[in-house]
């Protein structure tokens, strides 16, 4: 009987720490990490969801719903699920594959709202299909996983992504409307229709200087005077939050959407969306990037969480993680959100706020409750290029990772090796094609080493 209830409590871990949660040593602490990460999860959430091909209310309820799931049945108490960069790539790249074969079969004559809602349907799904995926990992003990994705293959990965990232927001911060690619090297098909919107003189000039100003403030803010502020306060200046308001505000003032065209949000339905069950008969189409977007997830989740764990002596249970993760996409996926992943700069700032547990998560929900029902239709003039401003200058620290083409060549050419092909692979192809070639030359390499 004993052993039945302690595997009923492992399988929902808050049900083993919450009675003895200390109130006095941990609330305060708790309460100003959730509310610090909770106004970070509205800019974050808004900007992202360009990646996912999506309105930026969409990343609001992203940031809500899995934060508040996790804690019931995570075992890491900082890690902090919401939009993650990457994660919101690969979940854009299926949906505007998927979405647009979908539109295909229905005919051309559906409306942008029956389009958009084709569009939820397909993260919606893909959110399931994840789920599912890394549920059924965690009952065959796939632990193993993790460590088979080394760092050089993680690293080349994301650093990989973040090119697409970046690329993804180029054409925002100019100000002009492109024509969406998917498949094998669409990165060169959009470069391309940049250089020829430049020459044809189609760029926005207010909304481009606008989109330079707001990087350069914001890169001198977050790593220029941040670590000056760092030995004065633990709790971190949401400058991203700064740049919302302030740009909301001159575009309001100034009206820019109708004086300038210069793209802004529009608007943003207040109160939570209506539940729905996803579509599973589009399983078929999206099976390969769901497998893709489940592993990358758990890699992410649990190295960010022992990290973590390390630091303040305790242990992360790495089966139970990817159940914990299995639950919050399928749950997840009966509103409008896409797959979420962990955050490494919000986790880091999670931790450094001076969170204690998994309860910093009602109140990171409670400021997002905040925005959607009360402060969302304040920020419907805010320019979307600020949005993209704020994605650029957070990709900073994965393009840091570039360096690793110069240590890693000191180190150990098998690294470097298996760095630069996922690296590579990734940019020139596509991210999900990208992991798979990293995960095959890592694997080939290994071999190579063993016969040496």
């Amino acid at each position: 009987m004993k052993k039945g209830t302690s595997g009923w409590r492992d399988f929902i871990p808050i049900t083993k720490w919450l009675p003895s949660y200390d109130v006095k040593q941990n609330l305060i602490n708790d309460i100003i990490g959730g509310v610090t990460v909770g106004i970070l999860h509205v800019p974050q959430g808004m900007a992202y969801a360009s990646l996912v091909g999506l309105k930026p209310v969409y990343g609001l309820y992203t940031s809500l719903f899995p934060s508040l799931i996790y804690m019931f049945f995570g075992t890491s108490r900082h890690v902090s699920l919401g939009v993650f960069a990457v994660v919101s790539l690969m979940s854009g790249s299926c949906n505007l594959r998927v979405t647009q074969e979908l539109v295909a079969q229905n005919g051309t004559n559906l409306t942008k709202a029956e389009i958009e809602g084709i569009s939820v349907d397909v993260v919606k799904s893909l959110g399931l299909a994840i789920g599912m995926i890394q549920i059924i990992m965690g009952l065959i003990k796939a632990n193993y996983l993790i460590s088979y994705l080394s760092d050089q293959i993680i690293l080349g990965f994301t650093t990989g992504a973040a090119v697409h990232v970046l690329t993804a927001q180029l054409n925002k911060i100019l100000g002009v409307a492109l024509p969406r690619h998917t498949g094998m090297g669409k990165l060169f098909y959009i470069y391309r229709d940049l250089l020829n919107s430049i020459l044809d003189d189609k760029v926005n000039k207010i909304t481009l200087a606008a989109s330079i100003a707001a990087i350069v403030i914001l890169y001198i803010a977050k790593y220029h005077l941040t670590p000056a502020l760092c030995a004065k306060t633990r709790i971190p200046i949401p400058y991203d939050l700064f740049l919302i308001v302030v740009g909301t505000a001159v575009s309001s003032y100034f009206a820019i959407n109708s004086n300038y065209h210069v793209k802004i949000v529009g608007h943003i339905p207040t109160g939570f969306p209506s539940p729905a069950l996803p579509d599973v008969s589009i399983f078929g189409k999206i099976v390969g990037d769901a497998l893709a977007i489940a592993i990358v997830s758990v890699v992410v989740t649990v190295s960010m969480g022992k990290v973590i764990a390390k630091k303040h002596d305790y242990v992360i249970d790495v089966r139970q993680e990817f159940f914990a993760l299995g639950i919050v996409a399928s749950f997840c996926s009966m509103f409008p959100c896409w797959p979420a992943s962990t955050a490494l700069a919000r986790t880091l700032i999670n931790d450094n706020a001076g969170t204690k547990t998994q309860i910093s998560a009602i109140f990171a929900a409670m400021v997002l409750t905040l925005v959607l029902f009360f402060i969302g239709p304040l920020l419907e003039n805010l320019p979307t290029c600020f949005l993209s401003c704020i994605v650029i200058v957070a990709l900073r620290g994965m393009f840091l990772h570039l360096t690793n083409f110069w240590t890693l060549w000191r180190i150990s050419k098998y690294d470097w090796a298996i760095f630069s092909i996922t690296f590579l692979s990734t940019v020139c192809l596509d991210v999900v094609p990208g992991l798979f070639i990293g995960a095959v030359a890592a694997l080939l390499f290994s071999v190579l080493r063993i016969q040496r």
